[in-house]
């Protein structure tokens, strides 16, 4: 039976998945059974028309009917959306980040899922499988640096109340850098930590967050994350880059070093993959437990460093990044290097 999809969040990221779900819908892979928003635009209404599709238009998730929900709204609504669906008994496919905090996260793997639920870290696998065949030129792994320099508008922040904050109305958003466009980075450079040592855990966490554009949370940051055994883990990234470059892991080694760009290893979509096994067993680099090292490193952060610094745009910031993945420092060490 051709499965029944609910899409809850049809702008921002949401009207990409909107495509593809249109895309599949014409294929004959799924059903778009319902649209779920606060209100939808004439062009989201025209592309669902052109497509032959007739969802339901909703304003509040229904689940009857429904075999799939993706979830895409913004990430202070994940948790309560991904209760329902879990405790209603669909399939859920959760865009990341998954939810701010990991008592969120907790609740959610307490619920025993009737159905597959994975978040959409949809590049970490054939990522992490790409840097796995370069490992035998790097020797023993002794750092991993996830790391990408992106540019956003001021219009990309003034969009919605919530974007760049990391509180919105006394409730958890954590929309930063590294927390949110860049998570699918952090993640990846988590979960391969793991991979190359099982006891990888972060257990201890250093964290530098700042905001170049006029916001409450951070557009610009590095973590360095230790494990009692295992690579450290460095994140650095920024959406103020004077100069982009796409976000990628490398992997630093005793005999030499690997860099793979996030998404150049294509592979099916994990969505499909759900799609076509609803009741099969999730993937284990994006199922729920597969989150808690991303989430508890988010936490942490957030905890350490209380509130972003604001400071002035530095000259030449995606060369400082640079540096960061060639040294493993974090910004002030190389600012008491220079002095």
């Amino acid at each position: 039976m051709t499965p029944a999809v609910a899409l809850v969040g049809t702008s921002g990221y949401g009207r990409q998945h909107l495509y593809q779900l249109l895309a599949w819908h014409r294929d004959g892979l799924l059903r778009l059974a319902a649209l779920v928003d606060l209100r939808f635009d004439d062009e989201t209404r025209a592309v669902v028309a052109a497509a032959g599709a007739e969802p339901q238009w909703l304003h509040d998730l229904d689940l009857a009917g429904i075999d799939l929900v993706v979830v895409a709204t913004p990430p202070h609504t994940h948790f309560a959306l991904a209760d329902q669906v879990l405790r209603g008994g669909c399939a859920l496919y959760l865009e990341k980040p998954p939810v701010p905090l990991l008592s969120q996260l907790n609740e959610l793997r307490a619920i025993t899922p009737r159905r597959r639920a994975e978040v959409g870290f949809q590049y970490a696998r054939s990522t992490i499988e790409a840097v796995e065949a370069a490992l035998p030129t790097v020797g023993e792994v002794t750092r991993i640096t996830a790391h990408g320099c992106l540019y956003r508008p001021d219009s990309y922040y003034t969009r919605s109340p919530w974007a760049g904050t990391w509180f919105h109305d006394g409730v958890a958003v954590f929309d930063g850098a590294l927390f949110n466009p860049l998570a699918h980075v952090v993640h990846t450079a988590l979960m391969l930590a793991q991979r190359i040592d099982n006891t990888w855990w972060p257990s201890q966490v250093e964290a530098e967050l700042y905001a170049v554009h006029d916001i409450t949370g951070d557009d610009t940051g590095v973590l360095r994350i230790r494990s009692a055994k295992g690579p450290v883990v460095v994140a650095v990234g920024t959406t103020a880059a004077d100069v982009v470059q796409d976000p990628a892991i490398t992997v630093h080694g005793t005999s030499g070093q690997v860099t793979v760009r996030h998404g150049d290893h294509g592979g099916p979509h994990p969505l499909l993959a759900a799609l076509k096994d609803l009741d099969g067993t999730p993937d284990p680099l994006l199922d729920l437990d597969a989150m808690e090292p991303f989430v508890t490193v988010v936490n942490q952060a957030v905890e350490l460093v209380g509130a972003p610094t604001r400071i002035a745009a530095p000259e030449r910031l995606s060369g400082l990044i640079d540096r960061v993945v060639r040294t493993g420092s974090l910004f002030a060490e190389l600012e008491a290097r220079d002095d």
